[in-house]
């Protein structure tokens, strides 16, 4: 329901409304043979498709508010990116790809070293209490970004695919973890440890950077397809919705024979349902993603730590 095309998942939908609709009038459930039922039905869809033009303005409106800047905006909104992308080029001591999946790469490899790194400096003169949690929280994260190096080398470069590997967790915990260590065994951390307890924070916080980040242009290009392909489901469902009226006014069996009525007015109100099907098909994704990274560094939800 999440990885799957959303064309597909509206074309599944649309299949399994069909059956049920088939079933229910071949079982006489529904027999279809009283046409004011039906002028109901259809008239209330070609209301309620109507306002999906004003849910397609509304998501243009909001695309068009974030493209539209001015120069000054622009090159700001370019130099904070490219700042951003040196440093962890500076940190990673490589050029990162462009593509959202090769830099999410980077970054999950630099921050699993950075992690290593810190359980290996673990050892100079600390007590066996600090050295054991020091050492859970580098197996956790060592364990949790081979996981995520994995899905990254299994999934398709496009956005939705590279966000998904990074839905489950903002780091939030673990950088408090790191915190509540300094806290209370920060007294018997060299100068090395504090550096690299220091680094790996920043490594984390730039994870969840790419990843607010790369949410952001993957809702502009769902919301972008999702307005066009309402438009493309909306006029054919207004148009059958409304042939389908008309044909209704005309006396029984003049037009069209009980049993081709029957199948006709089951395809027609499937049809009419089509831009409904496709709307809950990209809300379902938009919503999913956009709750599982509703919270930023220092803070998390439930639903992004047990996603």
């Amino acid at each position: 329901m999440l990885e799957s095309d959303r064309l597909t998942v509206a074309g599944a939908l649309a299949l399994a409304l069909l059956l049920l609709i088939g079933a229910l009038v071949a079982s006489g459930l529904a027999p279809l043979r009283r046409f004011q039922s039906l002028y109901y039905v259809f008239g209330g869809l070609i209301s309620g498709n109507l306002t999906l033009v004003t849910v397609v303005v509304t998501i243009n409106q909001l695309l068009l508010s974030r493209e539209l800047e001015t120069p000054g905006e622009l090159r700001s909104e370019i130099e904070s990116v490219t700042d951003y992308r040196r440093e962890v080029e500076d940190a990673a001591g490589r050029i990162a790809p462009a593509q959202p999946l090769g830099f999410l790469e980077v970054l999950v490899e630099n921050t699993r070293e950075e992690a290593q790194n810190l359980g290996g400096l673990s050892f100079d003169g600390m007590s066996e209490d600090a050295h054991e949690e020091i050492e859970a929280l580098v197996t956790d994260l060592t364990d949790h970004f081979d996981a995520t190096d994995s899905l990254l080398n299994e999934t398709d470069p496009n956005t939705f695919d590279v966000l998904s590997a990074v839905l489950t967790t903002n780091y939030a915990k673990d950088i408090n973890r790191i915190r509540r260590l300094r806290s209370a065994y920060g007294h018997q951390f060299s100068d090395a440890v504090t550096e690299s307890t220091d680094r790996l924070v920043d490594r984390l916080r730039d994870v969840d950077v790419a990843r607010q980040y790369f949410k952001s242009i993957y809702l502009q290009e769902e919301l972008s397809t999702l307005s066009r392909v309402l438009i493309y489901a909306g006029l054919p469902a207004e148009a059958i919705a409304a042939i389908a009226l008309l044909l209704f006014t005309a006396s029984a069996g003049t037009v069209l024979p009980w049993f081709g009525l029957q199948i006709f007015a089951t395809v027609a109100f499937v049809v009419a349902f089509l831009p409904l099907l496709v709307l809950s098909a990209f809300i379902l994704r938009t919503a999913t993603v956009t709750q599982r990274t509703a919270a930023t560094i220092p803070f998390t939800t439930p639903e992004q730590e047990h996603a």
